[in-house]
């Protein structure tokens, strides 16, 4: 009788024990069909689906390298002159633009020099308190 009572509760016990199901899984890229044998291929192909999927609506702005409706502009002379020049137009800033532009945007009242001063103290004292010094 006892055994027959231990093994209606090890039968019981066996009906409140969770049950633990393990499925398979693919870890490797060239496991399925048609997968990626790279991770730079997986990029490659994954930015074609992006790139198949997205709507163009004419609105944005062309930054590809490709320029099919531009002719190419003619070299500068002074790149073509100098063989160690690489052609490309190099620009600078003057060091007083910021503050003549301050001046413009202020109306242009007063003596530039003091303006200057006081411009460059106030910058200078703006980036000190955000800590970029």
């Amino acid at each position: 009788m006892k055994i027959v009572l231990l093994a209606a509760l090890v039968g019981s016990a066996a009906a409140f024990a969770p049950t633990v199901s393990r499925t398979a899984r693919v870890t490797t890229l060239s496991a399925a069909e048609g997968a990626a044998a790279s991770a730079a291929e997986d990029l490659e192909k994954t930015l074609q689906v992006i790139m198949d999927n997205m709507e163009d609506d004419g609105s944005g702005v062309d930054d590809s390298d490709a320029d099919d409706d531009v002719a190419p502009s003619a070299p500068p002379a002074a790149a073509a002159a100098d063989p160690a020049s690489s052609g490309v137009e190099l620009w600078s800033v003057g060091y007083d633009d910021s503050v003549k532009l301050a001046f413009a945007a202020t109306g242009s009242e007063g003596d530039f020099d003091a303006f200057k001063t006081k411009y460059l103290a106030d910058t200078s004292a703006m980036v000190a308190a955000k800590g970029l010094l």
